[in-house]
């Protein structure tokens, strides 16, 4: 009866043991299905985050060419610290996606990025600060699109933060270019550099949450939150 346990014992384990080298055979499987599907979808990231910073190297032309007589004018200098503001978010983002991308065994294969500008655009402070706002919406949605399509946990939560930051952007540039939000008094006819700063404050944080040697707007320490009870 002993010996009957005993075998019975045995191939149980045997079993037991066959079916964890499935099981674990199947997870690899899925881990490199994931991981083919998710190549992709950070290569569509890429191409979005890398046509963002031409369009903004494309706008800075627009910008500086701005006459004394466009409505907009005192703000210039404000304009330009966000822009460059942005323009270095998203240069960050790319390079993000390319370390993702080299990780998983993918190919940075995509080129160099294209400016999104109309044919027809017609160049003034008010077109600039739209087409950042169109620009902005778009990278957020499009981040906001991949995490429905991203397999592994890691690439859908270096998504979500890039995606947050451009949703941040965008209501910052929205809120200017509908006028709702008036530019401080104080930032009127100053130049970009002295107001890279306060642009810098405005979206402080290029991750919405931190990843790695990065800090998002989770970092406790580098950007705490308001004291409500004094």
């Amino acid at each position: 009866m002993t010996e009957a346990l005993s075998r019975r014992a045995a191939l149980g384990h045997a079993a037991a043991v066959a079916g964890l080298g499935l099981l674990t055979a199947a997870s690899r499987a899925h881990a490199q299905r994931s991981l083919k599907e998710d190549l992709p979808v950070l290569r569509a990231l890429l191409v979005a985050e890398r046509d963002a910073v031409a369009t903004h190297d494309a706008l800075a032309g627009v910008l500086a060419a701005a006459p004394a007589t466009d409505a907009l004018f005192a703000f210039r200098g404000l304009f330009e610290a966000l822009r460059s503001r942005f323009r270095q978010q998203h240069a960050e983002h790319a390079e993000r996606l390319v370390d993702a991308l080299v990780q998983q065994r993918g190919t940075d294969d995509v080129g160099a990025g294209t400016a999104r500008l109309p044919e027809d655009f017609a160049p003034c402070l008010q077109n600039a600060l739209d087409l950042l706002t169109n620009l902005e919406k778009a990278c957020a949605i499009t981040c906001t699109q991949a995490q429905t399509s991203l397999r592994l946990d890691a690439n859908g939560g270096l998504a979500a933060s890039l995606g947050a930051v451009a949703a941040q952007r965008f209501v910052v540039l929205n809120l200017l270019a509908r006028g709702l939000a008036t530019p401080p008094a104080a930032t009127a006819n100053q130049p970009a550099d002295a107001l890279a700063s306060l642009a810098a404050a405005w979206v402080p944080r290029t991750l919405a949450i931190s990843l790695d040697d990065g800090a998002g707007l989770d970092d406790e320490t580098g950007l705490p939150f308001y004291d409500v009870t004094r």
